[in-house]
């Protein structure tokens, strides 16, 4: 895979000198190196019958993800009470060879997150300046997709595990390295929370009304927040 041909040209540009430390933030955010700070889970009630092979089919089909996928993303990461611009790019050939790319607010490439089979790593670009350090270590992810994540789907394979319901009515699927939460209309996937390599990262997509890819990706770790608003295609 290329990197200079992984991403859109059209990428947007923001003005100021905190790119670096945006890109910091998202990098750890997609790969999830530190835990995410959550409360306390609401109470479930396990479904069985027909309404749990009834859930199991909707997180299946919410999987159902055409690749090659191709999209830019730019939005405002709230850190430690500071706003900055981030910007990044994504190519996904298949759900296991990806490449994401984080810029800087001037567009500049910081970092490429590259996906290969369940192993991500990182390769440094112009703008890397002190991050990312030349000796990141390569993470095992397992099958997880940054595609489907960023497509409003599951990054995970959803076959398999316990289905049950929030005292909302929305529908819950606790599978291997990720659980998948439906809004409480049960018409789409509106949240997950993934484990990946011993470390919890959530997703959520506010105001999600339709299958399509989300308008608005929200990713949380640390008690910040990086909001991606989807460029126009």
């Amino acid at each position: 895979m290329k990197v200079e041909h992984a991403f859109p040209r059209n990428l947007p540009v923001a003005r100021g000198d905190r790119g670096v430390a945006a890109c910091h933030a998202l990098f750890f955010l997609a790969v999830g190196v530190f835990a995410l700070v959550a409360g306390c889970a609401p109470a479930r009630q396990r479904l069985v019958g027909e309404e749990a092979r009834a859930a199991a089919v909707f997180f299946t089909s919410a999987a159902d993800v055409s690749f090659p996928l191709r999209a830019s993303f730019s939005g405002i990461a709230e850190i430690s009470g500071r706003s900055v611009p981030v910007l990044a790019g994504l190519l996904s050939r298949t759900e296991s060879e990806e490449i994401l790319g984080v810029y800087d607010p001037m567009g500049h490439a910081v970092l490429f997150l590259h996906n290969e089979g369940g192993i991500m790593f990182v390769t440094r670009g112009p703008a890397a300046k002190e991050f990312p350090p030349e000796d990141v270590r390569p993470l095992d992810a397992g099958p997880v997709s940054l595609g489907r994540i960023l497509s409003g789907a599951p990054g995970y394979p959803a076959a398999g595990g316990e289905a049950s319901m929030t005292e909302s009515g929305a529908w819950v699927l606790a599978g291997r390295g990720q659980t998948l939460f439906s809004d409480p209309s049960r018409r789409v996937l509106s949240r997950a929370e993934y484990d990946i390599s011993g470390k919890r990262v959530t997703v959520t997509y506010p105001g999600r009304n339709s299958p399509g890819p989300p308008r608005t990706v929200e990713v949380e770790v640390m008690g910040n927040k990086v909001v991606f608003r989807r460029d126009a295609e």
